[in-house]
C-alpha cells in the first residue's frame, strides 16, 4: 500500500518547517517573537513549525523511510579488499617447511534474487511509510484543532474576565451604599450588610479567578505554539463566517467518504497491508537465494594451477532443512499480528463512525444554541436600554444586573460560536477536507 499524493506532498511541505527543529536542539533555536496582536492564522502557521509532538511524528516518517532504504540496499553492490597473510606446509613435502603462501584480492558481490522474500519486504516497507505518514497527517489535524481550542479558550477567558468585574462592580456598589446608610441612618440592619458583603467577597472571588485563568490561558496557548513563556497580551477575534451558513450533512451521506478518507483509517489500512506483506516474508524466510560474486586475487606463490587469477561464481543456495522450525515460528508470529491489525482496523473505523455521528449531533444541537444565545443577547440588549432609560429619568432601575447579564449574554454567544467553528474544523479534519480558516488565506 502506497501513500496517496496529497499526504506525501503535505508531509513535504510540513517537514521542510520542521528541519531545523530536527537538527536544532531548543536551547539553541532562535524565534522571532510572536506577532502583537496575534491572530487565529498567524497562531496556525506558527504552532506547525516546530512543536515537539509534530517534530515526533515526522521523526517517524523519516525512520520509516531509512528503514525502506535499508531494504532496497539488500540488492545493492558489495566490494571489499581481501588479505591474507600466511603460512602453509605443502601436503607433498617430507618434512615441515613452512612457506609464504600469503595472498589478497578484491572481491565484488551482488545478489540478484531471492525470489521474491525482499519485494515482500519493500512493500511492508513502503506500507509502513504510508502509515507513518497518515499519522503525521492525524497528528498534525488534532494540533490544529488544539491550537483553535486554546486560541479560542484566551478570548473567552477575557469575556469572562469583563463579565466577573462588571458584576463585581455591581456588588461593591451594593455593599459599600448599605454600609454607609446603615452607618448614618441605620436603614439596613448588620445582618442586610453582612449578606451582602458575601455576595461582593464571593463576586471578587470570581472576578480573582477570571483574572488568574486569562494567563493560564495564555500559557497553555504559548505551549501549543511551541514558544513556552510568550504570552500574548491580544488575541484578533477570528472571522468565522466561513462555517455559519453551511448545511449540516446527513450521516448516510458522508459516512463512506470518512471512512474512504480518514486518515485515521488510513493508518490502519497500511498496518494491515504491512502485516501482510510480512506475512509473505515469513512465508519466504527459506525462499532459495541467486547471487553473483566476482574475484580477483594476487598470491605469492602462483605454482599451483587451482589458483584463479580472476574468478567469476553463480551461487544459488536453496535451504533443504531446518529442524529449529524458525520458519514456522515466524509465519505464526505475522499472521497472529495481522489478525490483530485487522482487529484494530475494524475498531478505529467503529470509531470513525461513532465520532461522526457524535459530531453531527452536537453540530445540530450548537445551531440550535447559536439561535438561543442570540435571542438572549438581543433580549439583554432591550433589556439594558430600558433599565437605562428609567435611571435616567431617575427611577428605580437595575442597570446595573442589566449591564452584568449583557456581558454574560456575550461570552455566551462567543462561547457557541467558537464551538461551531470547532466541531466544523473536527469534521472536516475527519472528511480529509482543508481547514477552511487556512484556506481562505
Amino acid at each position: 500500500m502506497k501513500a496517496t499524493g496529497h499526504i506525501s506532498i503535505l508531509c513535504v511541505a510540513v517537514s521542510w518547517f520542521l528541519c531545523p527543529a530536527l537538527a536544532l536542539g531548543e536551547e539553541e533555536r532562535v524565534h522571532p517573537p510572536l506577532p502583537e496582536p496575534l491572530t487565529l492564522s498567524d497562531a496556525l502557521l506558527i504552532g506547525i513549525q516546530s512543536h515537539p509532538k509534530l517534530v515526533v511524528a515526522q521523526s517517524q516518517v523519516a525512520e520509516a523511510e531509512i528503514s525502506s532504504g535499508k531494504v532496497d540496499a539488500s540488492y545493492g553492490v558489495n566490494a571489499f579488499v581481501e588479505l591474507q597473510p600466511r603460512l602453509s606446509s605443502r601436503a607433498a613435502a617430507d618434512n615441515v617447511d613452512f612457506q609464504d603462501d600469503s595472498r589478497y584480492g578484491l572481491v565484488i558481490r551482488k545478489r540478484l534474487t531471492d525470489f521474491g522474500r525482499t519485494e515482500s519486504r519493500k512493500e511492508a516497507a513502503q506500507s509502513d511509510i504510508a502509515a507513518s505518514q497518515a499519522r503525521f497527517v492525524t497528528r498534525l489535524d488534532r494540533h490544529r484543532l488544539e491550537i483553535m481550542r486554546s486560541f479560542f479558550a484566551v478570548i473567552l477567558s477575557d469575556h469572562a474576565y469583563r463579565a466577573r468585574n462588571e458584576r463585581l462592580a455591581i456588588e461593591y456598589f451594593r455593599y459599600s451604599r448599605m454600609a454607609e446608610r446603615r452607618d448614618r441612618f441605620e436603614q439596613y440592619s448588620d445582618l442586610e450588610v453582612a449578606k451582602q458583603e458575601a455576595a461582593y467577597r464571593k463576586a471578587y472571588v470570581a472576578r480573582h479567578r477570571a483574572d488568574l485563568e486569562r494567563r493560564q490561558r495564555r500559557h497553555a496557548l504559548a505551549l501549543k505554539l511551541g514558544r513556552p513563556g510568550e504570552l500574548s497580551s491580544e488575541l484578533v477575534v477570528p472571522d468565522l463566517s466561513a462555517y455559519r451558513d453551511r448545511d449540516i450533512p446527513e450521516y448516510n451521506d458522508i459516512i463512506d467518504e470518512a471512512i474512504a478518507t480518514s486518515s485515521i483509517l488510513k493508518a490502519h489500512r497500511a498496518n494491515v497491508a504491512s502485516a501482510q506483506a510480512k506475512v509473505s516474508v515469513a512465508e519466504k524466510l527459506n525462499s532459495p537465494v541467486l547471487s553473483a560474486d566476482f574475484e580477483a586475487r594476487e598470491y605469492h606463490d602462483s605454482s599451483f594451477s587451482s589458483r584463479d587469477r580472476y574468478r567469476l561464481n553463480l551461487k544459488f543456495i536453496m535451504p533443504l532443512f531446518d529442524g529449529t522450525h524458525v520458519r514456522d515460528t515466524e509465519v505464526a508470529l505475522a499472521e497472529n499480528t495481522l489478525a490483530q491489525k485487522r482487529a484494530e482496523l475494524l475498531m478505529a473505523e467503529y470509531g470513525v463512525r461513532e465520532d461522526l455521528l457524535a459530531l453531527i449531533s452536537d453540530l445540530l444541537v450548537n445551531r440550535a444554541a447559536i439561535v438561543a444565545a442570540e435571542a438572549d443577547e438581543t433580549y439583554r440588549s432591550y433589556y439594558q436600554d430600558r433599565s437605562r432609560a428609567m435611571y435616567e429619568m431617575e427611577m428605580r432601575s437595575d442597570l446595573g444586573d442589566a449591564q452584568a447579564a449583557v456581558a454574560e449574554a456575550m461570552l455566551e454567544a462567543a462561547r457557541v460560536d467558537f464551538k461551531q467553528a470547532l466541531l466544523w474544523a473536527e469534521l472536516d479534519a475527519l472528511l480529509a477536507r482543508p481547514l477552511a480558516l487556512m484556506e481562505e488565506d
